[in-house]
């Protein structure tokens, strides 16, 4: 988590840098590449226990209560005397 909000930084921080040094084109394929190897060098989601998060979040909805909407009334009281 904190090495993608680090590289989000870093790819904004380059993005803003390559917009306000726009006046080339040698500039922005520079900024471009290095966005290209920003996004490269990001790692693979990996979770601890093997499964993919496409089979955690199937099993997550699997292992719940069916859908729809429950909505418990629970009666008001009658005020104080």
């Amino acid at each position: 988590m904190k090495t993608s909000f680090h590289l989000a930084l870093l790819l904004l921080v380059s993005l803003n840098a390559s917009l306000s040094a726009a006046d080339s084109d040698d500039k922005l394929d520079a900024a471009k590449k290095l966005v290209e190897r920003i996004s490269e060098a990001q790692p693979p989601r990996e979770t601890g226990s093997g499964r993919t998060p496409e089979q955690a979040i199937k099993e997550y909805k699997e292992s719940g209560r069916a859908p729809g909407i429950r909505l418990e009334v629970h009666p008001v009281p009658p005020p104080a005397p």
